[in-house]
């Protein structure tokens, strides 16, 4: 008997996650079963690195992206490092990310499901909330669309909100494993979406001035503190980039959008393939609870729909710049749509609680709950299954295409079309966050220009182009889906020939001058080097065996004004030195770094140093020690 009824005890316990979890599967499979695979990638998603390219990457402190840049990258490449090392079965970090987007609602269920742990609810209607929550339009939409940074906080903001809520609400014995878990929690989110660190920040702070202070303002002053604090550390060196570049806040990783309609926003759907704007049912189920038990609005619920108001505010209202070139444009709304989804959800909890005085509230909560449960699962298989998110991974180029970037150092340029920038990346093609490096403030142009002169050939506008990106060290062009390689191998026969095409089928160009990551420029070319935007003579440039940044060569005797000439973009940081002896950096082809090189033989040293980023990644280290210790209960804090 007793062992029935602990059986009868732990199923009631855990059906709901278990059925939650299985609904939402099926679900998650039906949605994308057309994109099935582990090297995800499309629409904004670059594909993926493996683990030592990811945290080479981020480790590196000069990459030779977009020509070339000391900008430090995204910690989104080490969070994937760090918890790719446990899918290198499966892939590594492509594998992790395909488990976060076609597993997104099932990990956001079960995200909000534990999330609401505390709250005096049944646990099927928490159940019911979580799945409303995993199939809400601004996250299927962001999932078919590839956008990561989105799909990453629909599946934390819920453990954040609770987490921030817990810390306001109690500050106990176990103030500080809370405070250090919040404040990891929060750099997740910093690490993928800064707009979704700052509302969070923006939240707690609010919630600290306006709450009374409870059991110790000490320890409350101090759990803030760690929560505002601690992530900063944890994120380390890429705030540097974040307090420079307002589009990175605004954008996101995964760039701009455009505006949505009205229309769209009432439907809590931020515009784009895969969803449908059918959240107005979660609006009329919010309006139906309120009408029921007005006390739901006095939930905390309504300062996350107000916190969601004001984000969508700024996103829509304040255009800039994007990281990678254009026109000013306004963000993506998914981030900002899942906060304020996520307070509508709380209010709906609320309504719920137990102690209503309405005893038929709980059956017509379940039976709304089903319905827009019903009309959000079907918007998501219906709409969900469209969008350019696709398996198998992006551009390839033939086998001894890769090894010879590889080897030499040298750049692709993959020409873009439409929405996707053209983009320049060092020995491989562009990966996932090359976009979120900040590059020279002149690089977008450059790269724009280079893109409609390949894309509409003219004799002197694509000769110069082939020429600029030669000199920039491109060995290949990868031109846009659908555009052949003849046009300009007619008008540039001596700068650019065919070469095998992509996997997918896209032409590919070889380059023909002679070029390298560093060149010595005779001084005939020398003097046009520095007059000029492009060469256009090549003779006598003579590559030299280096690779960047770091750059250490002997230079034989020759005529004076040389230069040898690196193809790396100028910008601060850049050291020179001929026979020992300091000597000022010369801008080469209006954008490059080069050193005038006397005529008798010479030692000749340049670099670019990365004392600051090495300081910054301790103080990271120590951060995450810190979090470590803190953050993760012991034993005796789980008893």
């Amino acid at each position: 008997m007793a062992g029935d009824r602990a059986g009868q005890s732990f199923s009631r316990r855990f059906a709901p996650p278990a059925s939650l979890f299985v609904v939402l599967t099926a679900l998650g499979l039906a949605v994308n079963g057309g994109r099935l695979g582990l090297d995800l990638a499309g629409g904004r998603l670059l594909p993926v690195g493996s683990l030592g390219e990811t945290w080479s990457t981020y480790l590196a402190g000069w990459h030779q992206t977009g020509g070339g840049t000391a900008s430090a990258a995204p910690t989104s490449l080490a969070i994937l490092g760090a918890l790719g090392a446990i899918f290198v079965p499966l892939g590594g970090p492509p594998a992790l990310v395909a488990v976060l987007l076609i597993g997104d609602a099932p990990l956001a269920g079960l995200s909000a499901y534990a999330a609401t742990r505390r709250l005096p609810v049944s646990r099927w209607t928490r159940a019911a909330v979580s799945a409303a929550y995993a199939l809400l339009p601004a996250a299927t939409a962001s999932v078919a669309q590839g956008r990561l940074d989105v799909v990453v906080v629909h599946i934390v903001l819920p453990l954040v909100i609770s987490g921030i809520a817990g810390l306001l609400a109690n500050t106990g014995a176990r103030w500080l494993y809370r405070a250090s878990a919040c404040a990891v929690g929060v750099a997740v989110l910093g690490a993928f979406s800064p707009l979704a660190h700052g509302l969070a920040l923006l939240g707690l702070v609010a919630g600290f001035v306006v709450l009374p202070p409870g059991e110790s303002i000490l320890r409350r002053i101090a759990s803030v503190g760690i929560v505002v604090l601690l992530p900063l550390a944890l994120l380390l060196p890429w705030p540097t980039v974040l307090v420079n570049q307002p589009a990175l806040l605004l954008h996101g990783l995964t760039g701009p959008a455009p505006a949505p309609p009205a229309a769209d926003l009432v439907g809590l759907y931020p515009g784009g393939a895969g969803a449908w704007p059918i959240g107005v049912a979660l609006l009329v189920a919010v309006i139906f609870a309120v009408a029921v038990r007005p006390r739901a609005l006095l939930s905390a619920g309504l300062a996350l729909v107000v916190l969601g108001a004001c984000g969508l505010a700024v996103v829509l209202l304040v255009p800039v710049k994007p990281l990678q070139g254009g026109a000013e444009a306004v963000g993506y709304t998914g981030v900002p749509l899942l906060v304020l989804s996520a307070g509508l959800l709380w209010i709906v909890l609320n309504a719920c609680a137990a102690g209503t005085a309405l005893a038929v509230l709980p059956r017509i909560a379940a039976v709304a709950a089903v319905v827009v449960v019903l009309v959000l699962g079907t918007g998501a298989v219906l709409a969900g299954r469209g969008g350019p998110l696709h398996s198998g991974g992006g551009d390839r180029l033939v086998a001894a295409q890769s090894d010879e970037l590889a080897r030499t150092g040298r750049s692709v340029l993959v020409v873009g079309s439409g929405e996707e920038p053209t983009r320049q990346a060092g020995g491989r093609l562009p990966l996932f966050g090359d976009d979120q490096l900040a590059l020279t403030a002149a690089t977008p142009g450059r790269l724009t220009s280079w893109e409609a002169a390949l894309t509409q050939p003219s004799t002197g506008a694509t000769r110069a182009a082939l020429s600029g990106a030669t000199a920039a060290g491109v060995l290949f062009v990868v031109l846009p889906p659908g555009q052949t390689a003849a046009p300009i191998v007619a008008l540039a026969p001596d700068l650019a020939v065919a070469a095998q095409p992509t996997a997918n089928g896209r032409a590919v160009l070889r380059l023909l001058a002679p070029s390298g990551q560093v060149v010595l420029v005779p001084a005939a070319v020398a003097k046009q080097a520095v007059t000029s935007s492009s060469p256009s003579n090549t003779s006598g440039v003579t590559p030299v065996d280096a690779d960047l940044p770091d750059v250490h060569v002997r230079v034989s005797d020759g005529t004076a004004g040389r230069l040898l000439v690196l193809s790396a973009e100028q910008e601060a940081g850049w050291q020179a030195t001929v026979n020992g002896k300091a000597e000022p950096i010369v801008p080469a082809w209006g954008h490059q770094v080069a050193v005038s090189v006397p005529p008798e033989p010479s030692e000749v040293t340049i670099e670019h140093p990365s004392t600051l980023r090495d300081v910054l990644l301790l103080v990271q280290v120590a951060a995450v020690l810190f979090a470590a210790l803190t953050a993760i209960p012991g034993p005796a804090r789980l008893r």
